[in-house]
């Protein structure tokens, strides 16, 4: 098993609704755990080997979708009439501004978590966000 197989199955663990990842192959099993805020693992879940073939299968061209922190309305430009931050295509940095989320008159910057593309953007500007949904997906630049 190499290590981009290995950054692939973590970044589906990170994507996914599972907690846990069992896998064996050719004698080296990895296993993958997400932990919960109070720390411990969370319930895990085994999977068969159709889902199995189907994560070693999938293209490494993975994309991570970045999503809402907290409940407000989200903003993609800095200010009414602005250009916003980012467009489907935009190259984008580890720690650069995406958008805003609104939230009690506070403005909580929305930013990119690896260095990447823009390949979706979800939410219209000035729509309601909700923990949880999906903002942008971006196709990562992997070193």
């Amino acid at each position: 098993m190499d290590f981009e197989l290995i950054e692939r199955l973590m970044r589906m663990l990170e994507q996914s609704d599972l907690n846990e990842l069992d896998v064996t192959e050719g004698g080296m099993r990895v296993r993958l755990a997400k932990q919960r805020a109070g720390g411990g693992l969370a319930p895990h879940l085994d999977i068969g080997h159709e889902l199995l073939e189907t994560i070693l299968s999938a293209p490494a061209e993975l994309f991570l979708t970045t999503k809402a922190g907290m409940a407000g309305t989200f903003y993609r430009a800095p200010a009414p009439g602005a250009e916003p931050f980012v467009e489907v295509g935009s190259f984008i940095r580890e720690g650069d501004q995406l958008g805003i989320v609104e939230a009690m008159k506070m403005l909580n910057p929305v930013e990119a978590e690896c260095d990447g593309v823009i390949i979706a953007i979800h939410v219209a500007d000035g729509g309601s966000v909700e923990p949880g949904v999906a903002l942008f997906d971006i196709e990562p630049i992997l070193p």
